[in-house]
């Protein structure tokens, strides 16, 4: 068990991508206005933070935008495979579940397709990384010991479904912290005459962005 880490960068979990590599990266959440997906060339978003106390009457999964890169050579892609990898403490349960739900999330067909050396790009948009069962496990699971401020980390492997034998998928480790209010419940306390208020851009309720924020502190 840990308290909260600063974000980490996204580690490739294939040594030395050649150019035929298939590299999937998670893009920033959505915080605009019109909660639109991010630009292919956002910067990736190397952790994430998931309350799982919001898969309880908020939201539940994590849901990310996934960005596919290839160099140099054309690929087709199927979707995306994930597996996790639960907390220490967690229950034997929670961790036969997250066994079970580990396995391919079809997203549909993406083709990247470009000239020679050129960097092929595309973007997934609303894939759900962890599932909601997943969420409601840990949210459950007594083990974990989560709370506001006490965090743990589920790892989620995530590898594309490439199509023939041109191209070489690239397993992404990516870490998402895991709290128990931390998101979806107001502050305990806010410094000086200051009150909670409701974050006006809430994309995706539970996971990255806290739904409530102190106010008319000095």
């Amino acid at each position: 068990m840990h308290r909260l880490a600063p974000a980490l960068l996204i580690a490739v979990a294939a040594a030395g991508c050649t150019p035929a590599d298939v590299v999937v990266e998670v893009l920033p959440p959505r915080t605009s206005v019109t909660c639109g997906a991010p630009d292919k060339s956002a910067a990736a978003l190397g952790r994430g933070l998931l309350d799982v106390l919001g898969s309880v009457g908020v939201h539940g999964s994590y849901i990310a935008d996934l960005r596919l890169t290839a160099k140099g050579q054309d690929a087709i892609v199927d979707g995306v495979s994930v597996a996790f990898t639960v907390p220490d403490g967690a229950s034997t349960s929670t961790k036969s579940l997250a066994e079970d739900l580990s396995g391919d999330v079809v997203v549909g067909d993406v083709r990247l397709v470009g000239e020679d050396e050129d960097i092929r790009l595309a973007l997934i948009e609303n894939v759900e990384l962890v599932p909601r069962d997943l969420a409601v496990a840990l949210n459950e699971d007594e083990g974990l010991g989560l709370d506001k401020i006490e965090f743990a980390t589920l790892g989620v492997d995530i590898t594309p479904i490439v199509s023939g034998e041109a191209v070489v998928a690239a397993t992404t480790s990516f870490a998402v912290n895991l709290c128990k209010g931390c998101l979806v419940q107001p502050p305990d306390v806010c410094s000086g005459e200051g009150e909670f208020a409701t974050v006006p851009v809430a994309c995706r309720p539970g996971q990255d962005t806290p739904l409530f924020t102190c106010v008319g502190t000095p």
